[in-house]
């Protein structure tokens, strides 16, 4: 559990913190390397919870590899059903 208000991220504040380019990000989603966005309602309304961007940012940092990092974003998406 979090000790800290949950922040939710738009996805330009994420594509500005990894880098990367709109193509590249859903690029890595699809390959499990960065989490998926949730609902924020509406048709097309996402956004990206911020301490699971920063977990894969400081993971990326720490040199972890590939199947590493999709570990970690496997676990980032399975707690969210205790972040309620």
């Amino acid at each position: 559990m979090l000790n800290s208000p949950l922040k939710i991220q738009r996805q330009r504040e994420v594509l500005e913190q990894y880098g990367f380019k709109k193509s590249t990000l859903y690029t890595r989603i699809n390959e499990g390397l960065v989490p998926r966005p949730i609902s924020l309602g509406g048709r097309r309304a996402v956004g990206w919870i911020e301490h699971e961007t920063q977990a894969v940012i400081a993971a990326m940092c720490a040199g972890k590899s590939q199947d590493e990092i999709k570990q970690l974003v496997i676990e980032l998406v399975a707690q969210r059903s205790q972040l309620g």
